[in-house]
This record gives structure tokens, sequence and C-alpha cells, in this order.
């Protein structure tokens, strides 16, 4: 045991002691920020670069079009002459030029395509397209009330009838968000510690420096060693996510920020028991996904062939994430039924089901169940491949190796 905690320790000390390591981690936490930076700008600068229109319709119909108090264009006041409104438009005093006559027959919207403001054609039209409905309502006898009344939009109160469904079907969008990031966070931490496990278990037997070290070690240890340093990484990048989010949060919970993210709201929507399932088959696919790269880097003799092995590992990645877009529509698909109980995929797919209320929380404790003897039946598999093939070397690359192997054996 003084030997294997001896390699994990040194496999942590040398990446907790690499600049790289801290890259990799800070990385994802600045993409997020990039991303909600431009995204606040974007919505800032939206909000405060509204194109001015010129309206000239019937003065009703003008007025009617200030009333609908417009939030993606400003309509310019006191001006109703079109060639005013021409010479505004050539000045750059203006962006556009809304003409309607007075039953609507003709519409039509002139612009200044080289303004930096957006084009409000899209919020034209819909607001447009009201003001017409409620004219020709009212040519028929239709009071402004009695046209609102047809045309509100009705309000369908959706209701499981999967009796044995356990999650609050209310919370379904929020459950779908919340499994996704999930999916996306474990793609982060995977695609960096494929690349790690790649370089610890390759680099050593493709630089042949693994013989004089399996002289003080045996390889089930060194394995073991080195998967454990791999852990504990892993725990040390999350309970630093965690003392950051603590601190960013205690430090900005005053902040207009933070107050209007809501997120006390949008936690308490959240059943334990579903995010409980979410991470745990989260978690089991960290192991089964790693496992997978050991067990195929344990196969490399050259270097070089450390990438190929690693990158077919990370492609699978993908695979649960958009097979979760097409299980938000069709969750009872036989093809979707039986991905969301197999390891590999579950991460991805059992939490969609689960929050589209067509399965019940045993389904998700069963494919907890599943994922736990795949990683344990994968991790045996990755530690005997291992040793096995310790001194073994050859020309194939892993994939070939494994594709005629099997060919041979057919």
């Amino acid at each position: 045991m003084a030997k294997i905690l001896t390699v994990a320790t040194m496999v942590f000390k040398k990446r907790v002691l690499s600049p790289a390591y801290y890259w990799m981690i800070i990385s994802p936490l600045l993409l997020m920020l990039v991303g909600a930076g431009l995204s606040w700008y974007m919505v800032k600068q939206s909000a405060h670069n509204q194109p001015t229109i010129a309206v000239i319709a019937k003065p009703a119909i003008r007025d009617a079009l200030v009333a609908q108090h417009p939030t993606t264009y400003k309509i310019k006041q006191k001006l109703t002459s079109k060639q005013q409104a021409t010479n505004y438009l050539n000045d750059g005093v203006i962006d556009g030029i809304l003409t309607i006559n007075g039953d609507f027959s003709k519409i039509s919207y002139r612009h200044d395509a080289s303004s930096k403001r957006g084009n409000p054609l899209s919020s034209l039209t819909n607001n447009v397209t009201a003001l017409r409905s409620q004219f020709y309502a009212s040519q028929i006898g239709l009071t402004p009330t009695q046209w609102a009344s047809l045309t509100k939009q009705a309000t369908i109160r959706e209701e499981t009838i999967n009796l044995k469904s356990t999650l609050n079907i209310n919370s379904s969008e929020l459950a779908q968000t919340l499994s996704e990031a999930i999916v996306i966070l474990a793609f982060f931490f995977l695609t960096s510690y494929i690349s790690i496990v790649g370089a610890e278990l390759g680099s050593e037997k493709g630089n042949h420096l693994i013989e004089g070290l399996l002289a003080a070690i045996s390889a089930k240890k060194h394995y073991t060693g080195k998967m454990l340093g791999i852990c504990f990484l892993i725990l040390f990048q999350v309970l630093l996510y965690a003392i950051l989010g603590l601190a960013g949060l205690l430090f900005l919970r005053h902040s207009s920020f933070v107050k209007s993210l809501h997120l006390t709201d949008y936690l308490s929507k959240i059943d334990p028991q579903y995010l409980l399932i979410s991470l745990a088959l989260t978690i089991l696919s960290l192991v089964l996904y790693i496992s997978l790269a050991a067990c195929l880097v344990s196969l490399v003799s050259r270097t070089e062939d450390i990438g190929q092995a690693t990158a077919g590992v990370t492609s699978i990645l993908l695979i649960p994430y958009f097979i979760s877009f097409l299980a938000q529509s069709n969750p009872n698909l036989l093809a979707i039924k039986v991905l969301s109980y197999l390891p590999f995929m579950s991460q991805g797919v059992m939490p969609v089901r689960l929050a589209q209320g067509a399965v019940s929380y045993p389904a998700g404790y069963t494919a907890i169940a599943i994922s736990l003897v795949g990683a344990v039946l994968m991790s045996w598999l990755t530690q005997r491949t291992y040793v096995n093939n310790i001194f073994t070397y050859r020309s194939e690359t892993p994939l070939k190796y494994l594709t005629n192997k099997l060919l041979r054996r057919n």
C-alpha cells in the first residue's frame, strides 16, 4: 500500500505543481465568464441601441403603435411628413420609415442598411399584424375586448399520466437544463483527464522507462497508484471549484447580478433525488471513460500513438450529449429506453427521461446499479490489460490491433 501511495503522490505533486494543470482548471471558468460577459454586453447594447423609426400613417394607427410600448425600436415623435422623414433617414437621424395606408392593404418599411442599430422588422411585423387584426375585427363589429378574448393564447396545464413517475413534471424544463449543464461540465473534465491518463500511462512505456520503474514496484500496484493519483487530482479540482464558487457567492451575494440569477428559487425546484441520480451517473461515467482511455493507452507502444488512442474516447463523449436532445422529444423510443440504462450513455439520457416524467426514480437507481457494475468490470479489465501489455511492444495502433484481433478470432 505504501508503494501505491508513493506513486499516487508523485502523480499528484507533478501535476499540481505544473502551471498547465491550473490553466486546465481556469480555462473553463474563463470560457464561462467570457460567454456571460458577451451575453450581458449584447443585451446592454441592444437595450441602448434601439433603432429609431418614423411612422407615416393615420394618427389613430400611429398612436396605437406607440401605445404598444415596443422594446426593440423607438418611434420618432412629431414626425408625420413623408418628405421630412425621408430627409431624416438620409441624414442618419432615424433608421427607418414605416408606411401604412388606411386599410392596412399596403405596408412598407424602408431602412438604412448601414445603420449600426438592428433591423426591427420582425417586431414590426408582429405589432402591425396585431393592429391589422384589430382593424378588421372592428369592421365586423367586434369590440377590442372581444377580439382580445378571441386571440388570447390558451394556457394548458400539463399533467403527467405516468403514475409511476416521482418527479414533479412542472420542473422538467429546469431539470433538463441541469442535466445538459452536468453533461457539458463532465465533458470538460473528461477531455482534460483523458489526456492526463494518456500521458501518465503511455509516455513511460513509449519512452521505455517502464522497465526500470517495474524493478521496484509491480505493474498492478503501479497502475493502481497512477489511477489513485488521478483521482486525487479530480478531487482537488472539485474542491478548488467549490471554494471559488463559495467565495464568489459570499463576495457577490448582495450584487444585483447574483440576485438576478435567483439561484435559491432554481435550486428549490430541483428534487434532491433527481440531483443525486444525475450526479451519481456522471461520476460513474467519469470512471468508465477514464478506464476506457487507460485501457486503450495500455495497448500503445509509441508515444506518438497516445493522442490517437485518447481522441477516440473523447469523440464518444459527444454521443450521449446529442442523444439527450432526441430524448427530450421522444423519451419513450425503444432505442432511447435501452440507451438510458447502458453504461457510457445513461448519464446523458436517463436524467432527461426522468425530467420528462417518462420513468420513475427506481429506473434511475437501476441505471446507477448497471453503471456501477460496468465501472467495476471496466476498471478490472483495464488493470488486467495494463498488466498483460506492459512489456508488449507492437507497431500497430491500438485500434488496428483490436480490429485485427477481433477479425482473427472470428
